[in-house]
């Protein structure tokens, strides 16, 4: 008790191959059609499916998801599959639930690992192990920043761009269950960048009855990590107030070489019954990281093939890859206050005020690429000629300096999310408003680490007037030449939204929608990176975006659907880093979705189908001569996902599912980077009272790391089983991630000769091995 106290070519789909792609789809839909009808005579007879899963119910608080998740787990398959959609979905979707989060991912892992099993989903995760360090997630080549992550409806990310860190707020133990859908999904789907899809995370349910859990983890590279969960029960002497209290800390040396992270988490959230039908909820949490890394990582060939696939850091105080001079500090914090309860008319009522900060200060060294991996000369592992000048010199300092900068970027936001249902008798009608301000602060201080951290002025003179693309008159303040950039930045944006969910007939239910939305963006800064000079910008952006989906019932079991809508992408704060802001034509990125799917549930079978097509507009990219940022043309996305559902009854359950994904530049008409040409996921699931386990397989296509399809990455796969077993209020689960112990490259970056390029690699076998207590 005490240590549990304690590669093949791209496919590129023709109109032709898009046709055979959709007849496919049809001809499965007429398959699960028929062998619906052979189940059932009349759609009069009650179903033959249990209405639901056999009596626990869903790990989340969230009404609308809890009934998303009884919906889709009607069928004793859907119940049980690693990911389920729901028959009465009007977009493509995967729902995960927490028992699949608890049986088959990592203990310390984060959504990504949660979310990558799902159609069209790809992630290599975290080079250095998972949840110690950041992984991304691409679905159907979106990459992040491309599409919204929401924790709890409320929508949160980076203010720069809105990319996501991983590991930085909610831990995988917080999470009671995750929905990814591949679509804008409603006009009531809240977030800056409803263009790839939503990434919807839900926290934990608090439970009626009171109870502790703790769970002790240990693993590969001397990893650690140990959570506690109480829940206190409804407490009556309190007015029937319930919550939980949610203590995780670990530590890794990390798969990566003298790259140790460690990290501690207190999540807290508490239900207050008020008056009437009335409840108040509260949810705080806050989160600290730290651990060894470059803020540019990746080894280069000759750093690989000297030291391995794990190289990152070094143990040597003479190379800027020193372990001590490559340090990450976050921290982060999100909570919430939501009212909820009835109004008069019909009418419900919901409000949410949140807030959620995030802190990044990093020490780092300036370059750690090296051309030969061993030498200290210029050029190489960071160390290189500098003409850095200390303040008042007259001549360089050591033309061999080791090099280095300070990093900071930190944000916090406000906001309110406001809406307001009232259901009928044929239909729902929902309206809302979000509102949110963002605060940022960004630097990057350059320093020698050789004089001791001393200011480096390494950088070019801030140009203070522009005559076109010339600089006419440069900055005397030689301070500012150790500074590559300093700003403060802001955003304030509203949205409207309205939706009405239409029961037509018993059968077809049709949801049209609208969504208007205002952004304002301004940047404060007295030094950008490029061009040099100060800039004092605000760019405003409009619109107004239609959705409308419709789901028909063919059967009780079987159900189709269709949807047609518009995404949109804000622009980076990159788009106001230009000579001339005034000039810039950028707009938000732009997509219209069409997609079409079949639902198919049974007491054994759960099956989901579908087919998109995505026509985008407006990417961006700087002019040639850098005075502003134009929109350069259009992308094509299409491709059909698919995943299937055996249960055997016998506490067994197997699933499979595939996509072929494709992603077009209109104008090149070359592949668009980071589109993995396929996605497979397979595996088997088994519980029992004693005995459990997973045996997972996920496969991720070739693609291409830029636009021009010259930097390839080979398609990989991953296997990673699980075994756990329970007695009385104990139980021990083992767990081992890529059981193949597959090191194939999982990113690439060009650097500026081949000998500087930089990879990363899928993280090596993790063997976990977890002791659990509830009481």
């Amino acid at each position: 008790m005490n240590a549990i106290l304690r590669g093949h070519a791209m496919l590129k789909v023709s109109r032709a191959t898009s046709r055979r792609l959709l007849f496919s789809t049809m001809l499965m839909s007429g398959f699960m059609a028929s062998h619906a009808l052979a189940q059932t005579v009349s759609t009069n007879q009650q179903p033959s499916v249990p209405a639901t899963t056999g009596g626990e119910a869903p790990d989340v608080d969230d009404a609308k998801t809890k009934v998303i998740i009884v919906r889709a787990e009607r069928a004793r398959a859907a119940a049980k599959s690693a990911f389920k959609a729901s028959l009465d979905q009007g977009q493509p979707q995967a729902i995960i639930s927490r028992p699949f989060i608890e049986l088959a991912t990592p203990e310390t892992g984060d959504y990504t690992n949660i979310a990558a099993i799902t159609p069209s989903a790809s992630s290599a995760g975290a080079p250095n192990g998972a949840g110690f360090g950041e992984s991304k997630l691409t679905i159907r080549g979106f990459s992040d920043a491309q599409y919204n992550v929401t924790f709890d409806g409320i929508p949160w990310g980076d203010t720069n761009g809105p990319s996501h860190h991983s590991n930085s707020f909610f831990p995988a133990s917080t999470i009671g269950a995750i929905v990814v859908e591949r679509g804008p999904g409603r006009a009531g789907d809240l977030g800056q960048v409803s263009y790839g899809g939503n990434v919807k995370m839900f926290s934990n349910k608090v439970a009626q009855e009171s109870g502790l859990t703790l769970r002790q983890t240990f693993g590969s590279w001397n990893s650690w990590q140990s959570v506690a969960v109480w829940q206190t029960g409804v407490l009556e002497k309190m007015g029937g107030v319930s919550g939980l209290i949610n203590v995780q800390a670990n530590k890794s040396d990390g798969q990566q070489t003298y790259s140790g992270m460690e990290s501690q988490n207190v999540t807290v959230k508490f239900r207050f019954p008020m008056a009437d039908d009335w409840n108040l909820t509260a949810f705080a949490t806050a989160n600290h990281n730290k651990w060894h890394q470059s803020d540019n990582p990746g080894g280069t060939p000759a750093q690989i093939a000297l030291y391995g696939v794990n190289f990152n850091l070094s143990n040597d105080p003479t190379k800027a890859t020193y372990y001590g001079y490559n340090t990450f500090r976050k921290d982060t914090d999100f909570g919430y206050l939501r009212l909820e309860g009835s109004l008069p008319w019909g009418f419900q009522a919901k409000s949410t005020l949140y807030t959620y900060y995030y802190n990044n200060n990093t020490d780092t060294g300036r370059d750690l690429t090296s051309a030969d991996g061993i030498t200290n000369a210029p050029g190489t592992l960071g160390a290189y000629v500098t003409n850095a000048v200390a303040l008042g010199a007259t001549k360089p300092s050591n033309p061999n300096d080791l090099l280095g900068y300070n990093k900071l970027n930190s944000y916090r936001n406000i906001g309110n999310i406001t809406d307001f249902t009232r259901t009928f008798s044929f239909g729902t009608l929902t309206l809302g408003a979000w509102f949110e301000k963002s605060e940022t602060d960004r630097h990057t201080y350059d320093y020698s680490i050789t004089a001791n951290y001393a200011p480096d002025n390494r950088e070019k003179k801030v140009c203070l007037v522009y005559t076109g693309t010339v600089c006419t008159t440069f900055s005397t303040d030689d301070k500012l030449n150790s500074i590559a950039y300093e700003e403060k930045s802001s955003w304030r944006q509203a949205q409207y939204f309205a939706d009405f969910e239409w029961h037509v007939t018993d059968a077809l239910t049709i949801t049209p929608g609208v969504k208007t939305l205002r952004f304002t963006r301004r940047v404060a800064a007295p030094v950008i990176a490029s061009p040099r000079k100060a800039q004092y910008a605000e760019d405003t952006f409009t619109k107004t975006l239609p959705f409308f989906t419709a789901n028909y019932k063919v059967l009780h079991n079987f159900s189709v659907y269709g949807q047609y809508a518009q995404g949109f992408l804000v622009p980076s704060l990159n788009s106001l880093y230009v000579i001339n802001p005034s000039a810039n034509t950028a707009e938000p990125a732009e997509s219209t979705n069409y997609q079409v799917g079949a639902v198919y549930q049974s007491s054994h079978w759960a099956i989901d189908l579908d087919a998109y097509r995505i026509d985008a507009t407006n990417l961006l990219a700087a002019d040639s001569t850098g005075q502003a940022y134009i929109n350069i043309g259009k992308a094509k996305y299409d491709g059909v996902e698919g995943q299937i559902s055996y249960t055997f009854g016998n506490g067994l359950t197997a699933f499979v599912n595939h996509s072929i994904n494709n992603g077009i530049n209109a104008l090149t008409k070359l592949t668009l980077a980071n589109v993995p040409e396929t996605t497979t996921g397979a595996g088997l699931l088994y519980s029992s009272p004693t005995f459990s386990g997973s045996l997972l397989y996920k496969q991720v296509g070739s693609q291409f790391s830029s636009a021009t399809e010259t930097l390839p990455v080979d398609a990989y796969e991953t296997i990673d089983a699980s075994l756990g077993y329970s007695f009385k209020k104990y139980q021990i689960k083992a767990q081992v991630s890529n059981l193949s112990d597959n090191r194939a490259q999982a990113t690439f970056r060009a650097g500026s000769t081949a000998a500087l390029n930089r990879s990363t690699f899928l993280p090596g076998r993790n063997i976990q091995v977890t002791l659990i207590a509830r009481y």
